[in-house]
């Protein structure tokens, strides 16, 4: 063998279309894909002062982060003294901010101490009122732009200050008060265009109450008031964290103008995915955003009586939500530390900067947008109406052209073969299991692959010959063999498919069934065994195993029903069935745009179906220039005599002797073993090369993107309430996207058996650690745990949320001090909870020993922890007072409300004596309507509740100073509404707040028609209907309960000065705080893989039934 040869056989190992090199090159794209994207996905490092002065407007990392630390001392809930001092330095750093800068009346500071406002929130089937009064800090700084009418809309840029009780707010949302601080210097020093409002806002993490009471504000709701700030049309950006630091996500927008903002962020991390797997509640959560666009949220400046939603963009943490609202939500914990802080503050620094100074004053508020982003530095942006036309002609055009091309190869094929008078195969034209002639030359493609030249005469005689000997059963079996092969041939992609979803639903079903959490803890064992049965199950179907002679199964050799079918012809016809599986997708992605509006989440579709059609196109116009035609066969000249019952030259000539004399051609078997290819067919070189390096990787690219924020998005949500099927269904969808472009290769070369062992025992070895028993320390295992991996750690801890609530029951006489039931609950996944969790907390042991009820179950489960339980134990029994100060009796303060002495009879129904609360109520009349007046007043505290058991139909509510008994009657209808946009005619709940300590809650309530009349729907007539409603209204009590939150405790008070600890405070003045001894217990004795949050608005509330 010549040098030549030697090195055109060893090109055609390397390069040729063969299983080897297609296997390496498909894992190489697949390694180098998934490499990138990781490394791209880490956190910049925090630029120099240097280049922060020069290139980034003296943003100050540096400053940002003692802010940061100061913000982040300790929990500073709405209801806690610590808020008052968080508010108090944030006030004092804005104006140190208005006095470096010199400006005077472009900067302007709202100290927010009177705006109110009452409003309507929804939790499945609840509705509940909330009256807020807020303390929000607002900030304007004047634009340079020329003064219009209208006025220029200004910028809204938000954040909250508060956190919540568990938590001391290092991520949520302290970074992000922290950026507002540097833009607000930024903007100080060199003014916008356009007007900027900052909202740092009080009260989010209570029900969005911050953003709630902006709306309400005189400078946002009257368009006559000298400091009126339009936001008409204008954009905002949100600053959240529902995580523990990491990159940012950019994750909603409302529309294109402010996602432009966008596009010159240096480091880009957003994706439109996100906002629909929020909007389609696969993350419950809620932002301030969601107050924002609201349709009734803002006034038009022209006319007063119009109302527009804000259009803006929700850029917040994401990743670690295992550690959100817990302890963990504190500077040591936070992932990336500095660098999390420039991660929020470089994008929304620049994103600010574009929006501050946009031009535009009329921005076409309709054109939704997608976007996405590429490597951590290219963000993709377009219409989606483009998205629209771009589907829609795809729908149309692809399938035209693809068939005008087949068409077209199929004719230069043959004008070929008739000019060159010999055998020709082509993908387009011959058919491997039937007859084919072209030209002068006539095929047949034996059962075992090998093609012989033969004249018509002979091939007429020998079939005619066969035709006589055999049997009829073999003509069947024949002609089933034919047909089955045909339909294998274009059925094999969709029953690859079909399996496939099979396997990854019973992959699903089994992470479920024997260890759901497993994905919470280590969400790559999921990953590595869904992606690898995905390739596992497409190569064993694609190339099935079957036995052969000698009663020996052959794995990835090709059966019987694919030896006959060419690989590149294989390789074109699966690629024309995943075209129209990606057809039908673009078509489901047209619908969920024009229908339903989800134009985002099936980009993906539209980006694999361009591909695929682009690849099938390179193949077809390869096979127009006749590349490839005889890609798998080698065609030799052969002489007479070396055929087989070669024909006489001296036969007769009749009328079937054709004119033009014909070679006599042979195509010479495959001579290979079963399972690996022959080196002597390598074509085609670089064509093959070319359609992988197209097809395989941007699809990949794509998903491995959508991977990086959906998994982390997803992966420890469970905790929250959503279900298990959610997340592994995720991350099957994302498994199988991944796998998709690997069809058409693996159905015509197969995958290399090496690497599919390697791929089994990846499989066996991630699905066997997440579901089999294991026990040693080496996999974590915790005593009573029974199943794979322990899923929990202190990296990523089981959340738990607790609540302690005080039902009180009064005295005989009610002068005397109540007593009651204290019980204490840990909500969280329950086979955790219960079986290893509770037995180490010590109350929860003495109430067992004690004979207290104590247990588990999934009934009166908040709504939004649907699929939790609820583990309660009684703590306190009503049979002992409460003064005796037990060990887990909450305390509100040391001093004692003292109103044992109350005129009790000029109320209808008063409060016991108790150490919480005072409370007392009164029918009363309300414009003919039958209602009640409420006063509440809690010891220290500013948060009250009132629960009703018949719905109420209005509200309104004030607070005063003094316990007054105030019976002047607002009959005022305005008085009784609440904020537009968020209305409501059924309440079955009151949430009350209260900037002031020690105030009164006065609340003035309607009871509803609708509930109050129910019970009489069955009557036939209106008259019995309005008898029924009055004997209804005349003798049927109303009742409800009454109930004050408190969220304050000694470990979270440090440095406050309110401990009651005989350690001296540093502080001049000592307030008797709180004490939350259930919550401390638990902080002490949780174990180290457990980690605790707040339930509700408070860790404690009692209560008090009343009945009017």
């Amino acid at each position: 063998m010549s040098l030549a040869d030697k090195i055109r056989i060893a090109s055609a190992r390397t390069t040729g279309f063969l299983t080897a090199p297609v296997t390496i090159l498909l894992a190489l794209v697949y390694i180098v894909v998934v490499l990138s994207t990781l490394i791209t996905d880490q956190l910049s490092t925090v630029p120099s002062p240097s280049i922060l002065k020069s290139i980034y407007g003296n943003l100050n990392v540096t400053e940002a982060f003692q802010d940061l630390h100061i913000l982040a001392a300790r929990p500073h809930p709405y209801h806690s003294h610590a808020n008052d001092v968080v508010r108090e330095y944030l006030l004092q750093r804005i104006n140190d901010i208005r006095l470096q800068s010199g400006l005077r009346d472009e900067f302007i500071i709202d100290d927010d101490i009177s705006t109110n406002g009452s409003w309507t929130s929804s939790f499945g089937s609840s509705n509940f009122g909330t009256y807020f009064e807020g303390n929000n800090i607002l900030v304007k700084i004047r634009g340079a732009a020329k003064p219009s009418n209208p006025p220029l809309p200004a910028v809204l840029f938000s954040a909250h200050f508060d956190c919540v009780s568990t938590a001391a707010g290092a991520t949520d949302d302290g970074i992000a008060i922290a950026t507002l601080l540097q833009l607000i210097q930024y903007f100080s020093t060199y003014p916008p265009h356009r007007t900027v409002l900052f909202n740092i806002n009080n009260g989010e993490e209570d029900g969005l109450n911050g953003a709630h009471i902006l709306l309400e504000h005189p400078w946002i709701q009257n368009t006559s008031h000298p400091e009126y700030t339009n936001l008409y049309g204008s954009s905002f950006l949100n600053l959240e964290g529902a995580g523990s630091g990491g990159r940012p996500l950019m994750f909603r927008a409302t529309d294109l103008g402010p996602v432009k903002s966008w596009r010159n962020v240096d480091t880009p991390h957003a994706n439109i995915i996100s906002a629909e797997a929020f909007n389609l509640g696969l993350i419950r959560s809620s932002t301030d955003y969601s107050v924002y666009t609201s349709q009734f949220a803002v006034p038009s400046p022209l006319d007063s009586t119009k109302f527009a939603p804000l259009r803006g963009l929700d850029f917040a943490f994401y990743r670690g939500r295992s550690k959100y609202h817990t302890k963990y939500d504190a500077i040591p914990y936070t992932d990336g530390g500095d660098k999390a802080l420039w991660a929020m503050l470089n994008p929304a620094s620049t994103a600010a900067i574009a929006l501050a100074n946009d031009p535009d004053a009329s921005p076409d508020v309709t054109e939704k947008a997608v976007f996405f982003e590429l490597f951590n530095s290219v963000f993709i942006l377009f219409r989606l109406t483009d998205f629209l036309t771009f589907n829609i002609t795809a729908l149309i055009v692809g399938p035209i052209v693809l068939i005008l091309l087949a068409v077209s190869e199929s004719a230069l094929a043959r004008s070929r073969a008739v000019k060159r008078q010999r055998a020709t195969f082509s993908p387009s034209v011959v058919r491997p299991t039937e007859l084919e002639t072209e030209s002068s030359a006539s095929q047949m493609l034996s059962p075992g692959g090998t093609i012989v030249e033969e004249s018509p005469s002979e091939h007429e005689e020998a079939h005619t010959q066969q035709n006589e000997n055999e049997s009829t059963w073999i003509k069947v079996k024949r002609r089933f063999g034919a047909s089955s092969r045909v339909l294998w041939k274009h059925g094999r992609f969709w029953i690859a498919l079909s399996t496939t979803i099979g396997a990854q639903i019973a992959l699903v079903a089994g992470f479920i069934n024997l260890n759901p959490f497993v994905v919470y803890g280590f969400p790559s064992i999921p990953i590595m065994s869904s992606f690898t049965l995905s390739i596992l199950v497409l190569a064993l179907v694609l190339s099935p195993p079957f036995i052969n002679k000698n009663a020996q199964i052959l794995i990835l050799s090709r059966a019987p029903t694919t030896t006959n079918v060419p690989a590149w012809a294989s390789f074109r016809t699966l690629l024309i069935h995943a075209y129209i599986f990606s057809w039908l997708l673009v078509l489901l992605s047209t619908v969920s745009i024009t229908q339903f509006g989800l134009g985002g989440i099936l980009y993906m579709a539209s980006a694999y179906k361009g591909l695929t059609w682009f690849a099938a196109v390179i193949c077809g116009v390869a096979g127009c220039f006749g590349v490839a035609e005889t890609a798998e066969l080698k065609v030799v000249e052969v002489s007479r005599d070396d055929v087989t019952g070669q024909e006489d030259e001296t036969a007769e000539v009749n009328e079937r002797t054709p004119l033009v004399g014909r070679k006599h051609l042979r195509i010479v078997k495959n001579q290979s073993k079963a399972g690996t290819d022959s080196f002597e067919n390598p074509h085609p070189y670089v064509l093959w090369i070319l359609v992988l390096l197209i097809y395989v990787p941007i699809p990949l690219i794509l998903v491995s993107h959508m991977a990086i924020f959906l998994i982390p998005s997803v992966n420890q949500t469970m905790i929250d309430g959503s279900p298990a099927v959610t997340v592994y269904a995720v991350i099957s969808l994302l498994s199988l996207i991944a796998s998709l472009p690997t069809i058409p290769f693996l159905g015509a070369r197969r995958v290399h058996r090496y690497l599919f062992w390697m791929l089994g025992i990846v499989w066996v070895a991630c699905t066997a650690l997440a579901w089999i028993p294991w026990s040693g320390t080496w996999s974590g295992g915790v005593e009573g745990f029974e199943g794979g991996l322990f899923p929990f750690s202190e990296d990523a801890p089981l959340k738990v949320f607790f609540q302690q609530k005080v039902e009180l029951i009064p005295s005989a006489n009610g002068i005397d001090s109540a007593t009651g039931r204290i019980v204490t609950t840990l909500t969280g996944a329950a086979p955790f909870v219960h079986d290893l969790i509770l037995p180490s907390i010590p109350s929860y042991r003495h109430s067992l020993a004690s004979g207290r009820p104590g247990g588990c179950s999934d009934n009166n489960v908040d709504e939004r922890k649907t699929g939790l339980a609820k583990c309660s134990w009684e703590t306190h029994n009503s049979s002992i007072a409460f003064f005796d100060r037990l060990s887990m009796v909450p305390v509100a303060r040391e001093v004692i409300v003292a109103h044992a002495n109350m005129n009790r009879t000029m109320w209808d129904w008063a409060s016991s004596t108790n150490q919480w609360f005072e409370a007392h109520a009164a029918s009363m009349t309300f414009s003919g309507n039958s209602g009640a007046r409420f006063f509440i007043t809690g010891n220290n505290n500013r948060a009250c509740r009132l629960y009703f058991d018949h719905a109420v139909e209005k509200f309104h509510v004030r607070t005063i100073n003094s316990r007054q008994n105030d019976f002047q009657v607002d009959d005022d209808e305005a008085s009784w509404g609440v904020q537009r946009g968020f209305e409501s005619n059924h309440y079955d709940m009151l949430r009350l707040w209260t900037r002031t300590w020690g105030m009164t809650f006065v609340v003035d309530v309607q009871w509803s028609n609708k509930s109050e009349s129910s019970f009489s729907e069955m009557d036939s007539t209106g008259a019995a209907h309005q008898n029924a409603f009055s004997a209804y209204t005349e003798t049927t009590a109303h009742t409800g309960r009454v109930a004050c939150e408190w969220a304050e405790y000694e470990s979270g008070m440090v440095g406050m000065g309110l401990s009651t600890s005989p350690v001296p405070s540093p502080s001049e003045e000592r307030i008797s705080g709180g004490k939350i001894p259930a919550f401390e217990e638990v902080l002490n004795y949780l174990p180290k893989w457990a980690t605790v949050s707040k339930l509700t608005d408070g860790l404690v509330e009692v209560e008090e039934k009343f009945v009017l």
